[in-house]
């Protein structure tokens, strides 16, 4: 298990889920983990848990969609450790449907939170990451390589959170910081739980029957759990990766049967 003692970490959408477990994973490896999220609930659980497993630890509860609130994140990072070493963007999530089925307010706040609002917060905190020959891992998603009819936006946002990432890894390139990004598969959050159990509903089926039946059409053992995509976060925000920059690693259990 990667060491990241006294390493200053900043993971967006870390309240719950995947942001959540990246967090832990940093937590438990002796970081020092700044957490934002929407919902103070969710933080303030998150942070007690956190707690635990290393001496400091930070909440912030912001909407990283509103004006200026990610110039207010990272200047809250700068205040706490005069810096930053590891920043994951993690937040965002886009409204399921179709291409009928969304009208243009979901597209906005689709690609606001996820691809714009982290793109912001990665923009300030470049200068930081890169005095500290830092890592920037960004948190996409398989459908970027496999487009969903049903999942519309999220593939589209995926996709050019994918596109984007390679552009900022030129750019870390040139600035010695690193740039990769994580594509997970199906991984069971409660909001994936929530969608699986809507499906399921709409077959006439138990949540546990499409389930299996869904690890049986993806062709994987199992639906992925969100430690399993911080296991990767951590190893690519690590030494242990360092000829490693603009790669796109899928999570996903073998999902993606594509070159």
């Amino acid at each position: 298990m990667q060491s990241f003692e006294n390493r200053r970490v900043l993971v967006t959408g870390s309240g719950r889920g995947i942001g959540k477990a990246i967090a832990r994973r940093f937590a438990h490896g002796g970081a020092k983990v700044l957490l934002v999220a929407r919902s103070r609930n969710e933080l303030d659980d998150s942070r007690a848990e956190l707690l635990e497993l290393t001496s400091e630890v930070h909440a912030v509860a912001l909407d990283l969609t509103l004006s200026d609130s990610d110039l207010q994140l990272v200047t809250k990072a700068s205040e706490l450790w005069g810096g930053l070493d590891i920043l994951v963007t993690n937040a965002g999530a886009a409204a399921q449907g179709g291409f009928l089925e969304l009208d243009d307010d979901a597209w906005q706040a689709g690609f606001g939170l996820k691809m714009f609002a982290n793109l912001c917060v990665s923009r300030h905190a470049w200068p930081w990451l890169k005095r500290s020959s830092g890592h920037l891992v960004m948190i996409g998603g398989g459908t970027a390589r496999t487009p969903n009819h049903r999942l519309l936006l999220v593939s589209a946002v995926n996709g050019s959170i994918a596109a984007l990432s390679k552009s900022i890894a030129e750019q870390g390139i040139q600035d010695g910081v690193y740039v990769n990004l994580v594509q997970p598969g199906m991984i069971k959050t409660l909001r994936r739980q929530k969608l699986l159990e809507k499906w399921a509903a709409q077959e006439g089926l138990s949540t546990d029957e499409y389930i299996r039946r869904t690890v049986q059409q993806l062709r994987v053992t199992r639906l992925g759990e969100p430690a399993d995509v911080a296991e990767i976060v951590a190893f690519l925000s690590s030494e242990d990766s360092r000829w490693m920059q603009g790669a796109i690693v899928d999570v996903d259990g073998g999902q993606n049967k594509g070159l």
